[in-house]
């Protein structure tokens, strides 16, 4: 598994995505009231880059052979693991940013990591490739925008800001995202029809 985790997480890009999330979170810390909206984008980038490590381009030819998909989702976990450590570490160093917040952001790390890893692995379990690219723009992006605007923010405290946000109510809705992407698998799973009396 070791060996199969070495060739096939883009190890490359974690150290890159890793650095900026350091610095982006070090931006933050110098001028937390001015470049919050860093602090979001971070997010979305902890998460956009974790998507890599599932892309399986020759997903066809890979199926057929024995690891399970399974095996290689496990193995390939090693990256985003260690990605998020280096996450925590970073949130750790910069914690004076954070209005007091701090393991508040580190669960939004965390759940958006759940939602986009549950997302690819449940792509990849209905024959995709594991759109990569795709998830990792609009996760980026839409984080990005989100953070810059605010939309709802009253209502719907993605990120809240400073020690007067709606933490609690952030809180609850990464907790929900998580699990109903840890759901989705269940809910969308094909039943067959059942058959009536005479076979039809």
């Amino acid at each position: 598994m070791i060996t199969y985790s070495h060739r096939a997480v883009p190890w490359g890009l974690l150290g890159v995505g890793a650095a900026l999330l350091i610095g982006l979170l070090r931006l933050v810390e110098r001028s937390p009231y001015v470049l919050w909206p860093l602090q979001g984008t971070a997010v979305g980038l902890l998460a956009g880059i974790a998507v890599w490590c599932y892309r399986e381009p020759a997903a066809s030819l890979i199926d057929t052979l024995p690891r399970g998909l399974r095996w290689r989702t496990t193995a390939r976990s090693t990256g985003p693991l260690l990605l998020l450590v280096v996450w925590l570490l970073a949130l750790r160093w910069t914690s004076t940013a954070y209005f007091g917040h701090t393991w508040d952001i580190a669960w939004q790390g965390g759940a958006a990591m759940i939602c986009a890893i549950g997302f690819m692995t449940w792509t990849r379990s209905r024959g995709s490739t594991g759109p990569a690219r795709a998830a990792s723009a609009a996760i980026v992006g839409v984080a990005l925008a989100v953070s810059l605007a605010r939309p709802g923010a009253r209502h719907v405290p993605i990120f809240p800001y400073t020690s007067t946000g709606d933490w609690q109510t952030s809180r609850v809705l990464w907790g929900g995202a998580a699990v109903a992407i840890l759901l989705l698998p269940v809910l969308t799973t094909r039943r067959p029809r059942a058959r009536g009396i005479d076979g039809e």
